[in-house]
């Protein structure tokens, strides 16, 4: 570098340009307005966006404090619907049912509480149950307890934590002809109801209370029955065509011409039920406790009976062709009647391993097994 040549300073760049023999030096320096400008221009960019942010956010919360006043509104409507007394004010009733139907399924938040409320209004608005016994006939239940039980039984999460349980303790329903296809009544106490012909396919009853209930041709195919409490209830009539009844208690109960196809009574209790003319083909029956039941003319073709309990069960002319009896207990039961080949099969075959004792009655031209097991 020669002596004349400037010492470049802060900010000044030395460029090389094509053809020229010296470099030339070119001051560089910052414009501090520009700097000024640009750092501006991104402080309020971000200002902007903060901006924005915390309106959406008040936004968002003004929403929500909109939507909540809209459910509070709403649940306060169809509270004052409910309260609407008298045969005249049944439509508004059944708005306000209704209403906290949608509300439910809009507000899942609030099912819970939604639930209560209807179990109350069917509480206090259903025929009581009576100081002493069941009447012989129970009255229809009026149009707006029955649109409550429907919107119970089809509540939009029945197995929720909160949402579980109906409590209808206390009330004697009439539901006859109901339509309740895949509704929810697991737990709830339905004792004495009347649900004659109503149409509860699917249904789940699990652990519910049907006890003295009137079920008599009501449909209850693939119904979940499982540990229901069904003593002394009617299900003459009543198709029960692959349900599942583990560990129901049936004690007592009227199945007089039912059909069962199918169903699952595996450990289900139908000590001394009446099962006469009962269709029980192919039904699932082991360990079932069937003790002093009446089977008098049941189909019983091809049931699995593998360790049921029949002791001192009424079995006459009962169809067992086909019936799986392994380790079922024959004592004391009475298997007589007549037995053709092609109505009414039973063969000493199946009774091998079955467990009978001297008090068994075996239907003529059934021979007792020489290897037969007692207990």
């Amino acid at each position: 570098m020669t002596a004349g040549r400037a010492r470049l300073r802060r900010g000044e760049q030395r460029l090389s340009l094509g053809g020229a023999r010296e470099p030339i030096t070119v001051a560089v320096r910052p414009d501090w307005r520009t700097s000024a400008t640009a750092v501006g221009s991104i402080v309020s960019v971000l200002l902007v966006a903060a901006g924005l942010f915390y309106t959406n956010d008040a936004n968002r919360k003004q929403q929500q404090v909109a939507i909540q006043g809209q459910v509070a509104e709403r649940f306060s409507t169809g509270i004052d619907q409910l309260g609407q007394e008298g045969n005249n004010k049944l439509s508004i009733r059944l708005g306000g049912i209704y209403a906290l139907e949608r509300l439910m399924r809009d507000s899942s938040a609030d099912e819970p509480t939604v639930i209560e409320v209807l179990c109350a209004f069917v509480r206090t608005h259903a025929a009581p149950w009576p100081v002493e016994g069941r009447p012989e006939r129970v009255a229809s239940s009026t149009p707006d307890v029955l649109a409550a039980i429907v919107v119970l039984a089809r509540r939009p999460s029945p197995k929720a934590e909160g949402n579980r349980r109906l409590d209808l303790s206390g009330t004697l329903l009439g539901l006859d002809n109901a339509h309740l296809v895949d509704a929810d009544l697991s737990g709830a106490v339905l004792t004495g109801a009347s649900l004659s012909r109503a149409n509860l396919t699917g249904a789940d009853l699990s652990d519910t209370s049907l006890s003295t209930a009137d079920l008599s041709y009501a449909l209850l195919d693939h119904a979940d029955l499982v540990d229901a409490n069904l003593n002394y209830s009617d299900l003459s009539g009543a198709q029960l065509n692959g349900a599942t009844m583990g560990g129901a208690t049936m004690g007592g109960a009227d199945l007089t011409a039912a059909q069962l196809d199918g169903a699952d009574l595996r450990e289900a209790d139908l000590g001394g039920a009446d099962l006469r003319e009962a269709d029980l083909s192919d039904a699932d029956l082991r360990d079932t406790h069937l003790g002093n039941a009446h089977f008098n003319g049941a189909d019983l073709g091809d049931a699995d009976l593998s360790g049921a309990k029949l002791l001192g069960a009424d079995l006459r002319d009962a169809d067992l062709r086909g019936a799986y009896l392994r380790d079922a207990d024959l004592r004391d039961a009475d298997l007589r009647g007549v037995n053709l080949s092609d109505v009414f099969g039973l063969t000493t075959e199946q009774l091998i391993d079955a467990n009978l004792d001297a008090k068994t009655r075996l239907p003529s031209g059934v021979a007792r097994p020489t290897s037969v097991r007692t207990r």
